[in-house]
C-alpha cells in the first residue's frame, strides 16, 4: 500500500480519495437511514435528537416535545421530531426585516 501511495501525484491521489468516498458515503448515509423506524423507543429518540433521557423525560412531562403514551411506554413519531426541531429555526434578518414590512402594510391598509 505504501508502494502504491508513493507512485501516484497527490492530485491522483485526492481523485481516488474523492471517488472512494463517493461510492462509500451514500451506503452508509442509506444504512444509517434505514435503521430508524417512524415510531421511536426513548432510547432510540435521544439519540436521534442528541438528548441525555432523563432530558427527554424533562420535555415530555412539560409537554414540550411531541410524543404518545402507551401503557407506561413514551413513544415518538420520527417525522414529528424532525418537525419539531425544524420548528426552532431561527430566522434570519432579512426574514424578520420582511415580515416586519408586511405587517406594517396590512396595519396600514
Amino acid at each position: 500500500m505504501i508502494q502504491f501511495l508513493t507512485n501516484i501525484s497527490e492530485q491522483e491521489f485526492k481523485e481516488f480519495l474523492k471517488d472512494a468516498l463517493r461510492e462509500i458515503l451514500p451506503e452508509q448515509l442509506g444504512a444509517t437511514k434505514k435503521q430508524l423506524p417512524e415510531i421511536l423507543d426513548v432510547q432510540q429518540a435521544a439519540e436521534f435528537l442528541k438528548l441525555k433521557i432523563t432530558t427527554l423525560y424533562e420535555k415530555t412531562s412539560r409537554k414540550l416535545i411531541p410524543h404518545f403514551k402507551k401503557g407506561n411506554k413514551l413513544y415518538f413519531h420520527l417525522s414529528e421530531l424532525q418537525e419539531w426541531i425544524t420548528q426552532g429555526k431561527v430566522k434570519t434578518h432579512d426574514e424578520i426585516e420582511s415580515e416586519a414590512i408586511t405587517f406594517t402594510m396590512k396595519k396600514a391598509a
